[in-house]
């Protein structure tokens, strides 16, 4: 009898467990140029767990051919009033189309709670398209594409949204975005091998970008062709006057960039030190040069003030003739 009673609770415990998912499809209608805000539920807040929801499109030709697939995940806890253990776990994965441009579904999301009580989270979804989900929570997609539901839809307390033209900066179409910050607590590799923007999101085709200050014990760049050739014998160094001239003309230092050039692009810390030491190098040789002329000049001196002596004892014995 027990074991019977048993296998019934198993089977009402995965009974129960199945009818809290939530799985079906929508069209949002409206133009394919653009993003239509289209409104899921957290469900689970009163359960004191996260609301996960999927979104995908496995077939690239739904809807028309080459349209694009996209496998995508949410994991969401609203603010409801403000309260503080709000946060959007995000991971999309865009296909690309097959022009080689990159196919967008997700404009934007955002948490639509925090000036009212209800469960509202909202995702712009690409028009004139097919959706299947899948949620651990009761989901009905309300749709605002001004055919099902008229736009814009409206925040209670809060802002109006209409559709989006463009992607929000904030989403990441190929990969994962978190609200939270992030440890790693191994002390292994941790490896990354496209490009890494702080702070920026146009790295502008560099491994690393920081809009704002670094702080850094030591930093080692690797440089070949130090200018050490400026020392070799034969290596044309600039005269001063030549210097001059350039410096007139341009209004900065042979080989250096200009400020707007600076301005404009940022500068090389590695080839920086390079110039700049290739600039010390030979002002050094002008100046060792200089010193040269200037010994020479307090020679010349040092020679005609002996003279000058020597002319002024053979015109003493002259002087007491004429007296």
């Amino acid at each position: 009898m027990r074991k019977i009673f048993t296998l019934c609770l198993f089977f009402l415990i995965q009974y129960v467990a199945v009818k809290a998912q939530s799985t079906g499809s929508f069209l949002v209608q409206g133009d394919v140029d653009k993003f239509y805000p289209v409104v899921f539920t957290d469900g689970n807040w009163g359960n004191n767990i996260a609301t996960e929801l999927e979104i995908g499109r496995s077939d690239t030709h739904i809807n028309a051919p080459w349209r694009g697939s996209l496998i995508s995940k949410f994991r969401f806890h609203n603010s409801v009033w403000g309260n503080g253990s709000s946060f959007a776990d995000v991971e999309i994965q865009n296909n690309n189309g097959i022009s080689g441009t990159t196919v967008s579904f997700v404009a934007g999301y955002k948490d639509a709670t925090l000036q009212n009580g209800g469960f509202d989270f909202i995702i712009w979804l690409k028009g004139q398209t097919s959706y299947i989900y899948r949620s651990n929570a009761i989901q009905n997609p309300v749709i605002y594409d001004g055919v099902q539901k008229a736009l814009p839809y409206q925040e209670v307390n809060g802002r109006a949204h209409g559709y989006k033209t463009t992607v929000d900066s904030y989403v990441n179409g190929g990969g994962k975005s978190t609200t939270g910050t992030l440890f790693t607590h191994d002390d292994g590799l941790n490896y990354m091998a496209g490009n890494l923007g702080l702070g920026t999101f146009d790295t502008k085709g560099s491994k690393l970008a920081v809009n704002g200050n670094i702080r850094a014990k030591e930093i080692k760049v690797e440089a070949d062709n130090w200018p050490d050739y400026v020392f070799h014998e034969g290596y044309p160094v600039q005269s001063l006057p030549e210097l001059e001239k350039y410096i007139k003309i341009n209004k900065h230092l042979p080989d250096m960039p200009s400020a707007q050039k600076a301005e404009n692009d940022g500068i090389s810390l590695g080839e920086m030190n390079k110039l700049l030491l290739k600039r010390l190098e030979e002002t050094t040789m002008q100046l060792i040069e200089l010193n040269k002329k200037v010994d020479q000049q307090y020679q010349l001196i040092d020679q005609q003030n002996k003279r000058i002596d020597t002319l002024s004892v053979k015109n003493k014995p002259l002087k007491k003739k004429s007296k």
